[in-house]
């Protein structure tokens, strides 16, 4: 049986400020697979780190993301930070490169909840540019966007997150087969969802699972020992702990 990789969702969103440059930093030292985080275009075209599609939840600047240059965005402070600003993807990219942390990339949708046209193609131009393809995995709640970065150019893996409220309207048996048609290797669903049956379904349709919120120390212990193949966690301190690899091990630099 393979181990569970571990996340660090949004650079453990819980220990530190989200997708802020103190989350990464601290992220890097941490024994973490994964760190996860989202991608938005700013209205130059700049690949910038956050995730909602606005910017009045987590900075102190208001209106839609992509309505703003990359300059002007540099100018904004995270909230929960003395001077931290929202990092552009190849800041991202700098930190964790000297690490054996894989990137966990999650392409997101605009403030009108529309895909971003081109988005796919321009982070895996980015990925190409850095010598960073085999080292990233994308994810999309959007299936086409997953597929759109599949088809730009290979990387270590592509997963389409499923929300309760899709499986609930469609079922998950309609999934599957949407998904493995498409080609999907993984799909990743929410922890709660989760049980050993349907774990079952999902790899003898050939595809892999993935859990995202698992937050809480029972949540954790309980994708550990359904035996996910990743999970998404806001608190990886815990979930290493809990997997018993808490302590470095000398890959992941200490910043």
């Amino acid at each position: 049986m393979s181990v569970t990789e571990i996340a660090s969702h949004r650079g453990g969103a819980q220990l530190w400020p989200e997708n802020s440059r103190t989350a990464f930093e601290n992220t890097a030292r941490l024994n973490v697979d994964q760190v996860e985080f989202d991608i938005h275009p700013s209205r130059d075209g700049k690949l910038v780190v956050i995730h909602d599609p606005t910017l009045d939840r987590t900075t102190n600047g208001t209106g839609p993301v992509h309505s703003q240059s990359f300059s002007e965005l540099s100018k904004l402070t995270l909230k929960g930070t003395a001077a931290d600003r929202i990092l552009l993807f190849d800041e991202v990219i700098d930190i964790f490169e000297p690490t054996s942390i894989k990137l966990r990339i999650e392409l997101k949708k605009g403030a009108d909840a529309l895909p971003y046209p081109g988005l796919p193609d321009k982070v895996m131009e980015t990925l190409d540019r850095r010598g960073m393809l085999d080292r990233s995995i994308v994810t999309s709640f959007e299936l086409d966007v997953v597929c759109a970065a599949a088809a730009c150019a290979p990387v270590s893996g592509h997963v389409y997150l499923i929300s309760p409220e899709l499986e609930k309207r469609i079922g998950l048996d309609a999934i599957l087969q949407t998904a493995s048609g498409r080609g999907i290797p993984m799909l990743a669903l929410r922890e709660s969802t989760l049980d050993a049956a349907k774990i079952s379904r999902i790899r003898s349709a050939g595809l892999g699972v993935g859990a995202w919120a698992v937050n809480e120390l029972h949540a954790i212990d309980r994708m550990l020992e359904l035996g996910v193949d990743v999970f998404t966690t806001d608190r990886p301190d815990l979930a290493l702990g809990r997997a018993g690899k808490a302590k470095p091990n000398g890959r992941n630099a200490a910043g």
